[in-house]
């Protein structure tokens, strides 16, 4: 699988990746072939400390992924069955901006 690592929260702090994610999602079924692995995930699959990670079987996707939010893209033996089972989260929301 292709995947984009980044420091947490670089790819999920603004929210546009949990949006982008969902839209997929809703418009193609199941999971959209994307899934956002938080820091505990990486760090449990060995591929790095405080970052986050954004899995995808499709090379084209990473890479206007890693243009639109950033990110070292790189590669990872993961099943999209493991992927479903424990990646079907969605990023969390962003933080509601203070008004004041």
């Amino acid at each position: 699988m292709h995947v984009l690592l980044a420091p947490a929260p670089q790819l999920s702090g603004d929210g546009q990746l949990r949006e982008l994610i969902q839209e997929r999602r809703e418009r193609s079924g199941g999971t959209g072939a994307i899934w956002y692995l938080p820091p505990e995930l990486v760090a449990a699959q060995g591929l790095g400390q405080g970052l986050e990670a954004v899995v995808t079987p499709t090379a084209a996707v990473c890479t206007w992924l890693q243009l639109r939010f950033g990110g070292r893209p790189s590669h990872a033996p993961l099943t999209s069955a493991w992927l479903d089972a424990q990646a079907g989260a969605l990023p969390a929301a962003a933080p509601l901006a203070r008004l004041s």
